[in-house]
């Protein structure tokens, strides 16, 4: 009879210790606040930077061209509005010609809410891989 006890309070104590064990992984996990799940992977073209050469050029052929308008006073300011005009257009053609394709890729946290990041190369993540958030960096798998 005591045998018996002795091995009901062994099992009994084994399927505590195993369902402490099973509810501190998933505690573990669901309090990782920078843990997710990959939502969604898309690309798209991102302006460049400007280094003040297309606004310069743009400025300089707007100014001539605006320049061969008008006459007298009408002529100063028709080269001002071309010089200004293609200066703007000479920087957005500039950020244009620098443009990059990046990736922004949504992350499912698993305390809930989400996060896109954006980065350069996909390095190969897809919809459903569990990955770690440090900053606005992305690493796989779950620590």
């Amino acid at each position: 009879m005591l045998k018996n006890r002795f091995s009901l309070l062994m099992f009994g104590a084994w399927m505590a210790l195993a369902g402490m064990v099973s509810a501190c992984s998933v505690d573990q996990e669901a309090a990782c606040a920078t843990c997710g799940t990959v939502a969604e992977v898309s690309s798209r073209e991102q302006d460049g930077k400007a280094s003040g050469a297309g606004a310069i050029a743009g400025a300089v052929i707007g100014g001539v061209v605006g320049s061969q308008i008008g006459g007298g006073s009408g002529k100063d300011a028709a080269t001002a509005a071309g010089a200004i005009g293609g200066g703007y257009a000479g920087h957005e053609a500039e950020k244009k010609h620098n443009a990059e394709v990046v990736y922004d890729i949504r992350v499912d946290l698993a305390t809930g809410g989400t996060r896109t990041i954006t980065v350069n190369a996909p390095m190969g993540l897809a919809a459903g891989d569990k990955v770690r958030l440090d900053g606005n960096r992305i690493l796989r798998g779950w620590s």
